[in-house]
């Protein structure tokens, strides 16, 4: 309404009691329409974090190594892998390895002989080792259902990873398994057989309650809510299940909208948020939790691509000062260079948007005042982040 016209309307009244009733009921109007504009701003703005915030923090990934017996008393942390690798009729077992990476670099480059005893009878065949395929396909899988739910990646700190080696048989695969003894020679102190990779994620079976079919443009959207979950506790991705969803909280549910079908149950995986676990593993918690700073926090949505931009990056990843940058080099792309340097990526799963195919190597000189067993497998992981930033270069590294 003009102001002008009701301060008029106003001033014709004879009445001053009539003046101060007017103006006690507009200001209570007003005031009541103020408060219930400013608690819808408030409700709706809490509407849109609800559905927007759970896919802007990507949940932390922690990893240690535990003795097979005292997998089950760990109450938060489950075994990345039961299973034999996928497609690997070969399969015969999953070793141990505590020892640096060149020397298991040569390891994997020997022919060994192994002693096995199965359901036709015991034998002595060939075998060789390899990074465990049944870890990294997990970690592989894992990246599907980040992308699934449109969260951004984040490289695991999988220095732990690299230590496990699976034996495959040179010769007929076995019957049913039952004993192996393989002949490691100098090697054999490194080497365990009932070691376990565990981290921070479980997969669940969520029950849904029944919902109705509702119209969305040239589909049937069915928006399935997931109650009873502990969403304080843990954080919840929706396994890849075909076709497209979106997956959004509200209050203390969980929502998630597919266009196929009336889902009764949703496979998650469970990540626990807070819990550390110090004993009884033998080896600690590993994570990719990155150092809070102003800079990391302006760096998520642009970056400039320098000196400095690295040395942010590697000092975020929480590595204290184990690892200290001392040079970089462009070189140009040359076979016997990449195969110089070539090495462990932590995200060989991700595939780069550079249209170029023969990039310049990108080489990052390190020093490094860690145990020597974990030197290489620390650079990898830094450098397997770099890649993620400076994608139109091969990020390849040097300790020196």
């Amino acid at each position: 309404m003009d102001s002008n016209l009701l301060n008029d309307r106003i001033g014709r009244l004879k009445e001053w009691e009539q003046k101060e009733s007017i103006n006690e009921i507009l200001f209570n109007a007003l005031s009541s329409l103020s408060s219930y504009t400013e608690e819808r701003f408030d409700t709706l703005t809490q509407e849109i974090r609800d559905e927007a915030l759970p896919n802007i923090e990507a949940p932390l990934i922690k990893v240690a190594v535990c003795k097979e017996e005292n997998a089950e008393s760990l109450l938060f942390l489950h075994p990345v892998s039961l299973k034999p690798p996928l497609d690997c009729p070969d399969y015969l077992t999953t070793v141990f390895c505590e020892s640096d990476y060149l020397t298991i670099q040569e390891l994997m480059k020997q022919t060994l002989t192994a002693e096995i005893t199965d359901k036709k009878s015991t034998r002595k065949i060939l075998v060789k080792l390899r990074y465990s395929m049944k870890y990294l396909q997990k970690l592989q899988a894992l990246y599907y259902t980040f992308n699934e739910n449109e969260l951004p990646w984040s490289t695991v700190n999988g220095q732990y990873f690299y230590k496990f080696l699976d034996v495959y048989s040179l010769e007929e695969p076995a019957l049913e398994l039952k004993e192996i003894k393989i002949d490691f020679a100098a090697c054999e102190k490194y080497i365990s057989y009932d070691k376990m990779l565990m981290w921070n994620i479980a997969l669940v079976n969520a029950p849904v309650a029944a919902c109705e079919p509702k119209p969305a443009y040239n589909a049937i959207l069915y928006e399935h809510v997931l109650k009873k979950l502990e969403l304080d506790e843990y954080k919840y991705l929706v396994c890849p299940m075909g076709d497209r969803f979106s997956v959004y909280r509200k209050e203390r549910e969980l929502y998630v909208r597919t266009y196929a079908k009336q889902l009764e149950a949703i496979d998650l995986l469970r990540i626990i948020i807070n819990e550390d676990v110090e004993s009884p593993l033998y080896l600690p918690l590993k994570s990719n939790q990155k150092k809070p700073g102003l800079l990391n926090t302006l760096a998520k949505s642009s970056y400039i691509p320098s000196w400095g931009e690295a040395e942010r990056i590697i000092h975020s990843l929480n590595l204290g000062n184990n690892l200290r940058l001392r040079d970089i080099k462009v070189l140009p792309y040359k076979l016997n260079s990449v195969k110089q340097y070539e090495g462990i990526d932590y995200n060989f799963f991700v595939e780069t948007n550079s249209l170029l195919v023969d990039k310049k190597l990108l080489l990052f000189s390190f020093n490094i005042d860690i145990d020597e067993m974990w030197a290489y497998e620390t650079m990898f992981y830094a450098l397997s982040e770099l890649q993620l930033y400076f994608y139109e270069y091969r990020c390849v590294g040097e300790i020196i």
